[in-house]
């Protein structure tokens, strides 16, 4: 299964070099996607404090959105705080991970050319080589 997994990333790095003007737009599209929901979000529990203060503690408009404005501000220290401590054990374990994969597919890719004979090194690379001609077709 880690064989596919990584053929269908090789596949993917593939078509994002030569399509790179489409690959672009949809990380731009998916980044555009993914930061409206969390405005949606954000709004929808903003509103949602808003609402609860202003029935449970009967007070005004303008007083439940300064109570809100405070309330979220806490919420964003307690979330910042939150990261400053967690983040940097995330990108630790990422880097391991990444470091560990690229030694890993370094190292199949030296025992399978290793192993391959005179003429089939001299046909993957002529394939290799041909594959990358007729892919400057589509990025030119």
């Amino acid at each position: 299964m880690k064989k596919y997994v990584d053929l269908l990333v090789a596949g993917m790095v593939a078509l994002a070099v030569v399509f790179y003007d489409v690959s672009l737009e949809l990380i731009a599209e998916l980044l555009h996607l993914l930061l409206e929901t969390l405005h949606n979000m954000f709004e929808f529990l903003e509103l949602a404090i808003e609402h609860t203060i202003e029935h449970a503690f009967h007070t005004e408009h303008h007083t439940s959105q300064i109570i809100t404005f405070y309330i979220l501000v806490v919420l964003g220290i307690v979330l910042l705080r939150w990261l400053w401590r967690v983040v940097p054990h995330w990108y630790r374990g990422m880097l391991r991970v990444v470091r560990q994969t690229w030694i890993r597919r370094k190292i199949e890719m030296e025992i399978y050319w290793l192993s391959l004979t005179l003429r089939y090194k001299i046909t993957l690379i002529c394939t290799a080589l041909g594959v990358a001609y007729l892919a400057s077709f589509f990025v030119m």
